[in-house]
């Protein structure tokens, strides 16, 4: 039986980096060697195509490892207090057409396992729309709902094991190179797989997109510090305030 690998993220954690090079490895130079297909939120569809191809990729769940057979997995997590920061300015600026979507329902969100806050359900129009019209601290509030199913997953993730490995979001930038040369050694890659990996990992890197990608806003560490007014920081920690503690992130 082939051993299925398999990477898991969340929305703004380095979904997009991890794709471009994984579909330039696998998809472009290597089209032989089974090919990398990211499946976004549809964990249904993950598990349907399971072992349909060499990599596969999923975000926002925590995934159920008794149906994964023999594999090996990565996952890149973030604080999610920076999470939800990154997700809501990207979010109110439309960047992808289901925040420009007209009075969303709960199955035009299913791709992003995302819940529609109540705040849009009451004032209609688009989510983009929406975060545009409220002040930053009610937007940042509909964006932790929006982002409920996301930390849910989070919480849900057993401990760390001998075929997960773990990677944080503020321990990569600079070192990307050395992230992937990692997964790609954890994946049992190739020498030839592993080369034009880490050569692909340092042409997409940060520091060679961030000037000309719109995709990226601010990668640094800690913006919620910035943004988070008491309100919203109240009505995190008594929702998700034992997350943080659990990932291990500093609680101030």
């Amino acid at each position: 039986m082939p051993i299925h690998l398999i990477h898991c993220s969340y929305h703004k954690c380095l979904t997009v980096y991890f794709s471009r090079v994984m579909h330039a490895l696998f998809n472009r130079c290597l089209r032989w060697s089974g090919g990398y297909e990211h499946f976004n939120s549809d964990a249904q569809a993950f598990y349907a195509a399971l072992g349909k191809n060499r990599l596969s990729s999923v975000n926002n769940h925590a995934l159920d490892l008794q149906r994964l057979g023999d594999f090996r997995l990565t996952r890149f997590i973030r604080d999610p207090r920076d999470l939800l920061v990154s997700g809501y300015f990207y979010h109110r600026r439309g960047s992808e057409p289901w925040c420009t979507l007209e009075n969303p329902q709960t199955a035009d969100w299913q791709h992003a396992n995302g819940q529609i806050p109540s705040g849009l359900r009451q004032a209609g129009g688009s989510f983009a729309h929406y975060l545009q019209t409220v002040d930053k601290e009610q937007g940042l509030l509909a964006e932790m709902e929006f982002r409920s199913p996301h930390f849910d997953a989070m919480e849900t993730w057993p401990d760390p094991q001998e075929n997960i490995l773990l990677f944080r979001y503020e321990d990569m930038p600079g070192r990307e190179v050395e992230v992937f040369s990692a997964i790609f050694d954890h994946y049992g890659l190739s020498p030839l797989e592993q080369r034009l990996g880490r050569f692909f990992a340092d042409r997409y890197s940060l520091a060679r997109r961030r000037k000309k990608d719109r995709h990226i806003r601010n990668p640094s560490s800690g913006q919620w510090r910035q943004h988070f007014t008491p309100q919203v920081t109240a009505a995190f920690n008594e929702r998700w305030g034992r997350l943080i503690q659990q990932l291990g992130y500093p609680e101030n």
